[in-house]
């Protein structure tokens, strides 16, 4: 949490669930609402931390971040998705527009 408030970002909720999946971290930085996924791996045998965000988890969190701004009615505000990857070498690492929202 300090790594990401750090970088300007303000928490607004942890573990978000919805019927179509989990958000690990929605933030609100300066000019969007941010809904973070959060992996680590303790070997880069199978590849970093974000290559495990594959196609499948991207569809389940832009479903549930749908679901989150329906909710709270923020339809219309301007929404990012990034990573936080924590590599085996417990260096942080945060990936801006990790993917974008294509099934929106």
């Amino acid at each position: 949490m300090r790594f990401l408030e750090k970088h300007h970002y303000r928490i607004l909720a942890r573990n978000y669930r919805s019927h179509f999946g989990e958000i690990d971290i929605i933030a609100k930085d300066r000019t969007h609402t941010v809904f973070i996924e959060v992996k680590s791996r303790s070997t880069f045998i199978f590849g970093s931390p974000q290559d495990s965000v594959v196609h499948k988890k991207k569809r389940r969190i832009t479903l549930t971040a749908i679901d989150y701004l329906q909710k709270n009615r923020l339809e219309d505000v301007p929404v990012r998705f990034d990573v936080v990857a924590i590599n085996p070498d417990s260096s942080v690492e945060l990936i801006k527009n990790a993917f974008d929202a294509e099934y929106r």
